[in-house]
């Protein structure tokens, strides 16, 4: 599988960072966010407010039309291939329960409900029916009352937004950023504006 990512994105962290062995906690004022997409996936980032989750997000959607949920704890386990690519090895507990009950609860019904075939050891016949129209609900079931995404503040990026599809709290800090920059142009030349 090919990586979504260029590799022109690095990790925030100017050098490495050991963990000393009287290390309590690790410092943060993040928080992890669990995105659930209308069309079924899911999502995790770390942001400090749920307008930088959003913005984060834009890499894949526009996160203003999902559910976004503050997580208390997260766990993923990841190896690398020999590819040199990312693959999901596992998912702690908490969290696998957490995604299921956050974002998938009518497929954690169906799991919960199934029937196990007469070994025990495997959903029955009958049982991974239920539980494939249980994936294929949770596909859809947000996408019928999927509210539009916000729209943005001004008639400049209601037309940015309109091109690009782009969550408003995106576009409106990239206005805000612009007129600013454009403010301070002119104030730079000893004009005030109009």
């Amino acid at each position: 599988m090919m990586s979504r990512h260029s590799g022109s994105h690095r990790c925030s962290l100017k050098s490495p960072v050991a963990l000393q062995k009287t290390d309590t906690r690790i410092p943060t004022k993040h928080s992890i966010v669990i995105t659930r997409w209308p069309n079924g996936d899911f999502s995790v980032v770390s942001a400090r407010t749920k307008s930088d989750a959003i913005e984060l997000l834009d890499e894949w959607g526009n996160a203003e039309q999902a559910l976004l949920t503050r997580m208390t704890d997260c766990m993923f386990d990841f190896r690398l291939n020999d590819d040199g690519q990312f693959e999901l090895a596992d998912t702690g507990e908490v969290t696998h329960d957490c995604i299921m009950e956050t974002c998938y609860p009518e497929l954690d019904n169906a799991f919960a409900t199934a029937e196990w075939d007469e070994t025990g050891l495997d959903y029955s016949a009958k049982g991974r029916e239920r539980i494939r129209a249980a994936v294929k609900l949770e596909r859809t079931r947000l996408l019928d009352g999927q509210t539009p995404g916000k729209v943005a503040e001004t008639g400049l990026g209601r037309e940015i937004q309109d091109q690009t599809g782009a969550p408003s709290v995106l576009v409106n800090r990239i206005v805000r950023e612009a007129t600013r920059k454009r403010l301070e142009h002119y104030e730079g030349e000893g004009k005030k504006p109009n």
